[in-house]
């Protein structure tokens, strides 16, 4: 369904979605922060989801849309509603963030709001609208990183670094489509013994590489 010809907005697949769901394990009564709510359709399918003891925070730069997602989901009384940057709205603790539009590096506040075993979807993209579903899961002080597909997605307002997404898609140049190598995302500037644990860097973060089969082991 398109919600907006004229920026090539649309609704996106609803079979797309429902499987990127099914990877967040979201469960009834959990909180979650909605970035890119649309009109609100999938707010509601959340809202099925997380159930009245949940809650739906559903976050649209668009001040038209946002108003019309308010009165779509009139009947989801767990859907809270805003108009307004989805990378800096603060609703508290978070069970899960998902995103709905391609950034170049996370917010700093989904992931600092993420509790013990919260988890975070969101379009990692580069300049094309390209890019993978980039999934965290936090484990106390430290963030697991995979991902579980490729993407292409609606860019996010205030999400982008252009030097950060031609980067990004030389990362990705030549890898099978969704197959990266990464296993985990780290908060702040690479130190230099980093630098050789590195896939890819980008504003406030970074994603260490994973283990792929042809690296050498370490002799004991």
């Amino acid at each position: 369904m398109t919600i907006d010809v004229s920026r090539n907005l649309n609704n996106g697949m609803p079979s797309f979605w429902a499987r990127n769901f099914e990877h967040l394990d979201i469960a009834r009564g959990d909180r979650v922060l909605q970035v890119g709510a649309g009109a609100g359709y999938y707010s509601a399918v959340l809202a099925e989801i997380v159930g009245s003891a949940g809650r739906v925070t559903a976050v649209k730069t668009d001040p038209m849309l946002a108003s019309q997602a308010q009165a779509n989901l009139v009947n989801w009384p767990q859907v809270d509603v805003i108009s307004g940057d989805g990378r800096t709205v603060d609703v508290g603790e978070l069970d899960v963030v998902i995103v709905f539009a391609g950034s170049t590096h996370p917010s700093r506040c989904w992931l600092d709001r993420l509790i013990e075993g919260g988890r975070l979807l969101m379009p990692l993209t580069d300049e094309s609208w390209r890019g993978f579903l980039l999934r965290v899961i936090r484990r106390r002080n430290r963030f697991e990183a995979s991902s579980i597909g490729a993407v292409s997605v609606y860019p996010c307002i205030g999400g982008r670094d252009d030097e950060a997404g031609k980067h990004l898609h030389a990362a990705l140049e030549g890898l099978p489509p969704g197959k990266v190598p990464i296993r985990a995302l780290h908060i702040g500037d690479l130190k230099p013994d980093d630098a050789d644990n590195v896939w890819f860097q980008a504003a406030g973060f970074w994603l260490e590489r994973a283990a792929v089969e042809g690296d050498a082991v370490p002799s004991k």
